[in-house]
């Protein structure tokens, strides 16, 4: 289960976030956008997220700049760093390989 604690534009995100738990933390992150123009995601105490998840994330994060709202994410651990890498080369790979191809 996703924990979140909010601290001004800053949300700490602890747990876990599996698909069916990105709703929540899409909705605190909405909240706060609605009051700020610079958001911090601290997942300091995030333990693990699944690549659904990432690719929500990555998502919104696209939908808030393009409203030009900032979203940064700071102190991930390892583990969920690495899920973010493997996630983001994976999408970087897929939009150069097809929209060189086709």
């Amino acid at each position: 289960m996703v924990k979140i604690l909010r601290d001004g534009n800053s949300l700490c995100v602890s747990g876990i976030v599996v698909n069916h738990h990105f709703k929540k933390l899409q909705r605190e992150v909405e909240e706060v956008a609605r009051e700020e123009g610079y958001i911090v995601l601290d997942l300091r105490e995030l333990e693990f997220i699944d690549e659904p998840g990432v690719c929500q994330l990555f998502r919104f994060i696209d939908q808030f700049s393009q409203r030009g709202i900032q979203v940064e994410l700071v102190n991930a651990q390892d583990k969920v760093l690495s899920k973010f890498l493997a996630v983001g080369a994976r999408l970087w790979l897929n939009e150069q390989l097809f929209t060189k191809v086709g």
